[in-house]
């Protein structure tokens, strides 16, 4: 990093690593100015670091401020190759996951099963995008003892959610999941349809009494015209980068 250069504000968002290690430089700027080197004398006002969920998405909020900003990424963008929905690469080999080791608490070596890429562990999540609930936010008591309250409530958090669900492309439906909280406005995207085995179980469980739900999945679908939707269906979502780039993560949106 040039030693000249200066920062105004410091974000640490998700998918943040460790400072000791190599990052990539995004500088937004310099690439309008056809160039591939970050210059040696700029001053930013805003450094993000990870450009996972949090970062990334801070990112694109405040791309149009006008304000020079620097997204830091200790790696690289994913590799779009057949591998990207090859189960044994993907889970068995564990081809894009980290090959660092960490420490649990009593000192062993474990395996993080974690992902360092540009949009960070959201090009390998499943979509599935669900709010805190209401509750969340407050001292909630469990077995092991007690969660403290947030020191802001959701009402103050909710029209973000409402932000993001849009940024996302979530789709969804209003009203049907019991503990969903309050939301302002409806979800953009009507909700996914089942497949076929799941849409049995979903009525059995209906008939039962049950109030089953469609999960708010965030993929750019348009099921009315699959002839020009991004998303095809595929079998490989949940843990695996979306060769198509259709799933809505903090790198594709």
């Amino acid at each position: 990093m040039p030693q000249d250069t200066h920062y105004d504000v410091i974000i640490i968002g998700s998918g943040a690593g460790r400072c000791q290690f190599r990052y990539s430089a995004i500088d937004t700027t310099a690439k309008s100015r056809g160039l591939n080197y970050m210059p040696q004398d700029t001053h930013y006002e805003v450094i993000i670091i990870g450009s996972g969920a949090g970062g990334g998405t801070l990112a694109y909020h405040l791309a149009p401020s006008g304000k020079r900003i620097l997204l830091l990424e200790r790696g690289d963008y994913v590799p779009r190759e057949k591998d990207n929905w090859e189960p044994r690469a993907v889970n068995v080999e564990g081809k894009y996951q980290t090959k660092e080791e960490w420490r649990d608490k009593e000192g062993k070596p474990l395996h993080p099963h974690t992902n360092y890429y540009v949009g960070g562990n959201t090009k390998f999540y499943g979509a599935a995008l669900f709010r805190l609930r209401k509750e969340d936010y407050g001292e909630i008591k469990h077995h092991g003892g007690t969660s403290p309250a947030w020191p802001i409530s959701y009402d103050v958090m909710e029209p973000y959610y409402t932000k993001a669900e849009h940024l996302y492309q979530i789709h969804g439906e209003r009203g049907v999941d019991p503990t969903e909280p309050p939301a302002s406005a409806p979800y953009l995207y009507p909700p996914v349809s089942h497949e076929p085995r799941i849409q049995q179980l979903s009525d059995d469980f209906t008939h039962l009494g049950l109030r089953p739900f469609h999960t708010p999945l965030g993929v750019m679908l348009d099921e009315k015209n699959m002839h020009n939707s991004r998303c095809i269906r595929c079998n490989t979502c949940d843990g695996f980068p979306c060769l198509v780039y259709a799933k809505s993560d903090a790198h594709v949106v």
